[in-house]
Order: structure tokens, then sequence, then C-alpha cells
């Protein structure tokens, strides 16, 4: 019988002895993998596949910059990625079975895997073996820490997947002179695609910002915010086109998809339609129908090719010598084809941009009529935009909304649109809605100067100077050559009262683009800071610049010539008659614009009119909403007419309305209400400014 106690010591007996066997085992498992592992690095395995992970990634971050560049196809790039990956364990396997000595490239002597192997078995000669492992170490990290900061897709992998922006195409004809027409060809397929639903489009003036740019394509995609880019070529060379295209993953730089077109001219419309179609295919985008997505504008080829050249100009030109040119190109591509609406929409816009820089209301009326021509029965967004501008600067301003929404509809990611749409809400005060559209418009367009500068102008209706400012500032980072956001900026400095900081401002914009506008605005600024000859010699230029020029150029300079007493009054009052006249003429072209109203009020009353000047004020009495400067225009015509408690009521309208107090207590104009208690109460915090710049400013 066996006793409990001998059983008990049988059972820790058998116990200990498995116990030591399985830490046997352990034992002999590490000493194996020890074993192995010395013999990994006798035989430089890991030194060996760490260069080659080093090099491997270092010759495919350089193949994925150079193929693309080179128009390899994307197969290219991808066969290599299978070799490299292919290549590790070969490598490995290699490097186990030889070693490189000076007598050339040996099979490694094997060992008796003892742990001291690694010195009884090495070479006779010696290197520096611990230096190459830290630059190898180095290496590896360097590689993990720029995978960790790109993350797996780079700063692209936040792109949408469907979008894409369409670049300008090069020019490799011959003469390099066909650059309206690359233009052409990469604008035709952009327009086809921005009504798809499903594609985001980047704007034209965003993508055609980076024309001639040497930026890497994944760089280029994250600045514009899309997934993908479609770049090109035209070689164009009598009646025959060559048309290269590839759309490239902005993601990745690699190649989607190319193709090269050689045919007539008169197919240039079915090669844009075919990139078009292989973009929709390439992307997956539904289209409803079977259609073709480019419209085919004119029959005529040589139609097309004179409003390319229009509107080469059109888009180019800042002279009223430009936009005659374009005009020029307009009206022979109607003699060609009378029926090419987009011919037309170009004369109307030309016009309107030759009546914005000199004011002369024959050239409103010709704008007005080539848009009335060009309205009927046009649906293209680019048509409608360009009438809903002009409707909308000559007081129509519910018919500009209506051709605006028109265009939305049919285009609803077209940013012209939704910006013009944001400036016919703010002249109808929805500065809300306005500011709404605009930030779309940026959102669609964010290179192009006009969305930035609009918005400032709606955000500075709303008081909000720190952001228009911020907006202002932008648009000149965008455009540093263009004088208007200059102009605008060196407002805000007259605004707060320091008016040689808005000089200096606009100086900077006339050594840059010495406009009309630019000179006067300058005037005005000197004007306010004292400098009335300064100011004479500004609006003298601008009207030598641009004759007859803005009505009220002619009536500024006639007050900065009344505030030198040497002056000769009838030249003061000729000015002054000249301003009356241009402003009816502006007033014919647009009847609301309220603004030029109140100033025509006021030259009538300065030049003895009185009738006539209280006949403008009664009907601006009638409008509801007027804004700050008209009120402001209106409190002078009324202080001239001696009507001195209208004329602080619309000073006290004006200041309500966001214009500053600081302006009126230093102007010298307004002395005559030193001792008006409304206009000392309105300018009671600058009294002291009013006093020490008594007859130094306007």
């Amino acid at each position: 019988m066996i006793r409990r106690s001998d059983h008990r010591r049988r059972t820790q007996l058998t116990s200990r002895d498995a116990g030591k066997r399985m830490a046997t085992h352990r034992s002999q498992d590490r000493s194996r993998i020890s074993r192995t592992l010395g013999e990994l690095r006798r035989r430089h395995v890991f030194r060996v596949v760490g260069v080659y992970a080093i090099a491997a990634w270092g010759i495919l971050q350089v193949a994925d910059i150079v193929l693309p560049a080179l128009l390899i196809p994307p197969w290219v790039m991808s066969l290599l990625v299978v070799l490299a990956i292919v290549g590790f364990p070969l490598t490995a396997v290699l490097a186990w079975v030889y070693d490189i000595t000076p007598d050339g490239v040996v099979r490694t002597p094997d060992s008796e895997l003892r742990p001291d192997a690694e010195g009884a078995a090495a070479p006779h000669w010696t290197w520096n073996w611990r230096w190459l492992d830290y630059l190898i170490i180095a290496g590896l990290l360097t590689i993990l820490a720029v995978v960790l900061v790109r993350g797996p897709d780079g700063n692209s992998r936040d792109l949408p997947e469907r979008s894409i922006a369409v670049l300008p195409f090069a020019d490799l004809s011959p003469q390099q002179d066909t650059g309206y027409f690359c233009d052409g060809m990469a604008e035709a397929i952009l327009d086809a695609l921005a009504p798809l639903s499903g594609l985001q489009v980047a704007a034209r003036t965003s993508s055609f910002a980076f024309r001639d740019s040497d930026a890497d394509v994944r760089e280029l995609a994250r600045t514009l915010g899309v997934g993908t880019l479609l770049e090109g070529s035209v070689r164009k060379d009598g009646d025959r086109i060559r048309v290269s295209a590839r759309l490239v993953d902005g993601r990745t730089g690699h190649q989607l998809w190319s193709e090269t077109y050689d045919r007539m001219l008169e197919d240039v419309f079915a090669v844009q339609d075919s990139i078009s179609r292989a973009i929709v295919d390439v992307l997956r985008v539904q289209v409803l129908d079977e259609a073709k997505l480019v419209e085919v504008p004119t029959d005529d080829q040589r139609a097309y090719e004179e409003y390319l050249r229009g509107r080469d100009q059109l888009r180019n030109g800042n002279t009223v010598e430009d936009y005659a040119r374009a005009i020029e190109r307009f009206e022979r591509a109607l003699l060609l084809d009378n029926d090419f609406g987009l011919a037309r929409a170009g004369i109307c816009t030309a016009y309107w941009q030759q009546y914005e820089l000199v004011g002369d209301s024959d050239l409103a009326d010709r704008a007005i009529a080539a848009c009335r021509e060009a309205e009927a029965g046009s649906d293209r967004a680019e048509t409608l935009v360009a009438l809903g501008n002009v409707y909308r600067e000559t007081g129509r301003v519910a018919e500009s909304r209506e051709l605006l929404q028109r265009a939305l509809e049919s285009e609803p990611n077209n940013a012209n649109a939704h910006a013009a749409l944001a400036q016919a809400m703010r002249i109808d005060g929805e500065l809300e809605a306005a500011e709404h559209h605009l930030g779309r418009a940026i959102e669609l367009d964010p290179a192009y100067w006009r969305h930035h500068f609009a918005l400032a102008r709606v955000m500075h209706e709303q008081g909000r100077i720190d952001e228009t400012i911020s907006e202002l500032r932008q648009a000149i980072r965008l455009a540093p050559d263009n004088p208007v956001p200059y102009v605008s900026l060196g407002a805000i400095h007259y605004y707060e009262g320091d008016y040689l900081r808005a000089a200096e401002i606009n100086r900077q914009s006339l050594e840059r683009n010495p406009t009309p506008r630019a000179y006067s605005n300058a005037g005005s600024y000197y004007f306010y800071a004292g400098e009335y000859a300064q100011a004479e010699a500004m609006y003298r230029r601008a009207l030598e610049l641009f004759s007859p020029g803005d009505f009220r150029w002619h009536g500024f300079l006639a007050e900065a010539l009344e505030m030198q007493p040497e002056n000769d009054p009838q030249e003061i009052a000729a000015q002054y008659q000249d301003a009356v006249r241009l402003g009816y003429e502006r007033l014919e072209v647009n009847p609301a614009d309220h603004g030029a109203r109140s100033l025509v009020a006021g030259y009538l009353a300065r030049t003895g009119q009185t009738e006539q000047a209280r006949t403008e004020l009664e009907r601006l009495e009638q409008v509801e909403d007027l804004d700050m400067l008209a009120h402001r225009a209106m409190g002078f015509a009324y202080l001239d007419l001696g009507d001195h408690e209208q004329a602080v009521g619309h000073f006290e309208s004006a200041v309500a309305k966001g214009f500053p107090s600081q302006i009126l207590a230093d102007d010298p104009r307004l002395l005559p209400l030193i001792d008006n208690a409304g206009f000392l109460a309105l300018v009671s915090d600058h009294v002291d400014s009013t006093t020490d710049h008594e007859g130094n400013n306007q």
C-alpha cells in the first residue's frame, strides 16, 4: 500500500524534473536564437539589408519625381516597386552566402556556430564597421521619420477623389505665338467639366496662376486642393494641330492616362471632347447622357480663332487700347459668324471695361447694346455672368440677379458667378448672403485677387476693419502689380485719419501701374493731408491720361483749386460744370447710382444752380437705404444751400452708417458748422483735431 506521503514526494520530484526540462529547452532555444543572430551579424546580413533598404527607398523617391516629368508610363514605377520588394529577400540570401573581401566576392566560410565564431572566422582584412552601422541606423531613422510625418499618402491624403485642375497647355508651336489657342484649348475642357455635379473643378484663375511653374505636381495638387491634374501641350502648324494631354494623380504624381492627337484644325472641338470624355471615364464621373461634353460655339474655325485672340486681349488688357483691340477681334469673329454669341458677350465686356476706365457714356451705351444682343437665347454661364455684371452696374440689379442665378443653375461651381451674385446682393444690402457667396468663390478660386477684394468691401461695410485689411493684403499678395487693392488699402488708412500713410501706399500703386484712378485717389489723400498743390497735380494727371475722365475727378480738381486762393475762379467754375455734365451722363447709364447723384447735387449747389440741386436732393430723399458716402455728399450739398440742420442730419446718418467722424472733424469746409451743437456733438471726440488742422485739410 502506497503511503500518502510517498505519493506526495514522487509528485514533487516529477514536477521538479519537468520544470528542469522546460528550463533546459528554453535555454537551448535562446542559445539557438543567439547563435543564429550571431551568424547573421558575422555574415553582415543586417548591414547589407539596411543599406539595401536605404538605397531602394532613395531610388524610388527619385523615380517618383523624374519619371512623370519624362512622360514615362506609370507601369514603369510600379515595376520598380515590385523589383524593390522582390530584391529584398534575394539580397538577404546573397548576403548570407557571399562576402566582399579585398580579393573580391567570395563564399562566406561556414562556422561551427559557436558564440565566438564571428571573430574566429572573420576575414583577415579589417574595417571600422561601427561607423557603417551608425550611418545605416541614421538612414533608417530618417526614412521612418519621413514616413511618419508624411503619412501614408503624404500631405495629399485628404484631397478630394473626384477633383481636377486643368493647367494651361504649353505652346510647342514653331513660332511660340499660339498661347491664346493653347489657353482656349484648356479652357474649353475646363468649361466642359465644370458643370458636372460629380466633379470638383478648380477655377481657371487658380489653375492658370501656375503657368510656367516648375513645382512638383503633388505640390500643385495640394495648393489647388484637387486630386488630379490635367497637363497638356499644343503644337499648331498651319491647318494641323498636335495635342498631347495627360492626367496625373495629385497624390502620387503617377500618370493615370495620356493621349496624343494629330488632327486637322477643324477637328479641335472633337479633340476637346475626347479629352474631356477620357477624364470623365478615368475618374468615373457619372454623365447623364452620351451627348458631347464640349459645346461647339461656332462652326467657323476662323471665327473661333479670332474669338480666342480677342478673349486673350480682354483678359490680359488694362488700357483702353487693349480693350479696343479685343473688340476688333470679336467683331472679326462676328463677320465670319454673325450668330457667335460668345463674341457678342466679349464685346459687351470690353466696352464696359473701357467705360469704367474713362467714364464715357457712349461706351456704356455700346456695352448695353452688345449685352442685349448676346442675351438672346444664351444659357452659357460665361455669357450670363458678363451680362449680369453689366446689368448690375447699370442699376438693373434684379435682372442681374436673375441672370446670375441662371448661371449658377447651369454651373453650381462657377466662382465668377458666385462673386458676381455677391456683388448684386451687396447692393441690395444683403451683406451676410454676399459674404457667403464670396466665401464660396474664394473656396473655388483662391488665387483670384478680385474675390478677396470684393470680400474686403463687404467686410468694410460691416465695420470689420481688421478683416478688411487682411483681405486687401491677400489681394495685394496675389496681384502685386494691380493698383486696385493698393488704392483700397490706402482708403482704409484714409478712413482712420492717416492721410499721408494712405498717400504713401497709393504711391506704391502708382510705381507699379500708373492708372488714372490711382492718381485720383492719391489726389484725395494729399487733399486731406492739406497738400492741395500735390492734390491738384494728381487730379490733373488723372485727367491727362483719360479725357474727359470720371466726373468726380473734375469735381475733386475744382475743390483742390478752391483751397488755393490764387487760382482762377473761372477755371474752378468750368471744372464744376464739367463735373455736372459728365455726372448726368453717368446717371443716364445708371439712374440708380445714388452716390453719383448726391455728388452732382453738391456741384450744382456750389455753382449756384440751387433749384436743380434741390430737385436732385428731393429725389434722393425718397431712397430708403442710402450708403454713408451718399449721405455725406448730401450733407455738403445742403451746407452749400445754407440748410445747416439738414446738412448735420445727413452727416449724422453718414456716421451712423460707418463714416468716420474723424474725417468730418478734419474737414475745413465744415468750419461754418463749428457753432452748431449737433455737429459739435458728432465730432466731439476729435474737436482738438479740428483746431490743430484748421485750414489744412479738406
